[in-house]
């Protein structure tokens, strides 16, 4: 989708995504791949956490804790950094806005279908 940075994946919850390290290479060699903890996890103790070896990594029914940036390396060396954005794609606004007498305030209001992925961020401008 447009608007996002490269190297950034997007991926909704409940869907499965596969994460390539290398589009060429040699294949015999042995790629692992590591996802840098975020929130509580990563409090508790490790900063990052071994995942699985292969040149593409498949992640099954995602959910939003599985957002975070993928490395994989070979002998330890970084060959490629994802980050995995798990959202919802945002539903098009149904804006409409009025004013209940000419000295009142205008009043807009934005009825959402669905709860919105977390971290969404929403701006009117006016």
């Amino acid at each position: 989708p447009s608007g996002l940075s490269r190297g950034t994946v997007l991926g909704r919850p409940g869907a499965n995504v596969t994460l390539t390290c290398q589009d060429k290479g040699p294949v015999n060699v042995t790629v692992s791949w590591q996802v840098e903890e975020r929130g509580a996890a990563a409090a508790v103790g490790g900063r990052s956490r071994r995942l699985a070896e292969g040149n593409a990594l498949l992640l099954r029914r995602l959910r939003y804790e599985d957002s975070g940036r993928y490395s994989c390396y070979v002998g330890g060396r970084l060959l490629r950094s994802l980050r995995l954005m798990v959202e919802e794609p945002p539903e098009t606004p149904r804006v409409s806005c009025y004013r209940r007498s000419h000295d009142k305030d205008v009043l807009c209001e934005w009825p959402l279908r669905a709860k919105p992925s977390p971290g969404t961020r929403a701006m009117l401008w006016v």
